[in-house]
């Protein structure tokens, strides 16, 4: 029963990991404009995949860290649309741009979920234990 505990914010970090996949494998543009991006990417990648078997196999921790690693990474990928300029391009058109891909929408949902799972798993442990 101790893996079951993070199920849900197992689900939503193995969502991260598919969508990051999506991006790096589809998004051409991601390779030959942005390729600090793509590495970036890849790093956050291999923080979800550790991420992802810490709660797996039912690390306590998990819940506490999630919630902030959540937020930070949607921080983080929305933040990308500041980086605008370096591509010769508007914010306004970057951020289209961003939004336009499927797989950049499904990692920024993800993330939010990741937060969310983690917010309630934490909440629901803190009322077990004051019960």
């Amino acid at each position: 029963m101790k893996g079951l505990r993070n199920i849900y914010i197992s689900l939503a970090l193995s969502f991260s990991v598919f969508f990051s996949l999506v991006l790096l494998l589809t998004d051409a543009e991601l390779w030959t404009v942005a390729p600090s991006h793509a590495y970036g990417l890849i790093a956050f990648t291999a923080a979800d995949v550790a991420m992802l078997l810490a709660s797996l196999v039912g690390w306590r921790r998990t819940a506490d860290i999630g919630v902030y690693y959540g937020v930070g990474k949607l921080v983080v990928f929305l933040g990308d649309i500041l980086t605008a300029p370096e591509f010769s391009s508007t914010y306004i058109e970057f951020a289209a741009y961003l939004f336009s891909l499927w797989g950049y929408n499904g990692l920024l949902a993800s993330q939010a979920a990741v937060a969310l799972t983690s917010y309630l798993q934490r909440r629901k442990t803190r009322l077990a234990q004051t019960s």
